[in-house]
């Protein structure tokens, strides 16, 4: 007796998981933005350094992102394609938050 064979789907290339990766990156890198700007006490401000330097990381990764978007469109799959446009949409949320909270500090 032959089993059938299942197919999930295209298999996910190499820019697919970089992109993931990205999207992954941006989304921890905000929680943490969120974190840290939940410690203060209420009037305390933030620091003005941890806040810039939030404000360029999530800089960074949002273009990255973007650029990974350019790959996964000529290589990789739809999966990879929107895990690219989540990362960098996830990545400019950071890059508000984060200017917001240096604006407040």
């Amino acid at each position: 007796m032959k089993l059938p064979s299942i197919k999930l789907g295209p298999t996910p290339k190499a820019w697919d998981l970089v992109a993931a990766a990205f999207l992954v990156v941006a989304a921890v890198a905000a929680g943490f933005n969120w974190i840290e700007a939940q410690k203060p006490a209420p009037g305390a401000s933030l620091s003005g350094g941890i806040t810039l330097a939030f404000v360029l990381a999530q800089a960074v990764i949002a273009s990255a992102s973007l650029m990974v978007l350019g790959k996964t469109a000529k290589e990789g799959t739809l999966w990879g394609n929107l895990a690219a446009v989540g990362g960098m949409l996830v990545g400019l949320s950071g890059v508000l938050l984060a200017a917001a909270l240096w604006i407040a500090a």
